[in-house]
């Protein structure tokens, strides 16, 4: 609807100045995803306590009317990264599922994540998410979940490689499986590529920590030298 005043429908709903071929649904996920993407920048920027929802307006170039209509406060905005990440978790673990050897599935796994956390630098959030979660108590739940969630799908798939004989951890899986992600995760969190240690090196030592820590019992696949 134009006006003298312009396009007022544009004003009135925010997604209505999006490509007018797109479905509603797809405007709202394309506004969403702009405003995820000017907070994480905030974020990275200013810290979450920091960071304002003003701060987050203007780096989205949005109304805080329209900002509002999407998230509420910037612990909703942490659970959408959140449960964004959740769906990247579950797209890593079908590296794993799709390498008939355990070993070799969890290092494809674990260098999935790390080249992901590299590629987008997405480091600098997560420090950011992590730091919060240890003061604000809604922020650590959704953490928690999130990594409930990777603990759980990595305790089944390595118990039933331990029930198939072809682990025997050196502990209780309860034990190996949270150590292991702390090892994925601070690879992953202190981006070491971006210090110049390749992916090649970090892949031998992931082989090497997951190989000591499982002790497959074929020990039939050949890591890198």
């Amino acid at each position: 609807m134009q006006s003298r005043f312009g396009n007022i429908s544009a004003l009135i709903d925010p997604e209505a100045d999006a490509c007018p071929a797109m479905t509603r649904a797809e405007r709202r996920d394309q506004q969403t995803q702009r405003v995820l993407e000017a907070a994480k920048a905030c974020f990275v920027r200013s810290g979450f306590q920091g960071a304002s929802m003003q701060e987050i307006c203007a780096q989205a170039d949005m109304s805080p009317g329209a900002l509002y209509r999407y998230f509420p406060s910037k612990e909703a905005i942490i659970e959408a990264i959140c449960a964004a990440d959740r769906r990247e978790d579950a797209r890593v673990f079908q590296a794993v599922l799709s390498n008939p050897d355990v070993i070799e599935g969890m290092v494809a796994g674990a260098m999935t994540h790390i080249r992901f956390v590299h590629e987008t630098n997405a480091a600098p959030l997560f420090a950011q998410i992590c730091a919060e979660a240890m003061r604000n108590c809604a922020v650590e739940s959704m953490c928690r979940a999130n990594m409930d969630q990777v603990q759980a799908m990595f305790g089944n798939y390595l118990g039933k490689a331990k029930a198939r004989g072809e682990i025997d951890p050196v502990v209780d899986l309860d034990t190996v499986v949270p150590a292991l992600m702390a090892i994925i995760h601070g690879m992953a969190l202190n981006d070491l590529p971006a210090l110049g240690i390749s992916y090649e090196k970090l892949e031998v030592l992931l082989r090497a920590a997951l190989e000591g820590m499982l002790r497959p019992a074929g020990a039939s696949a050949g890591g890198a030298k």
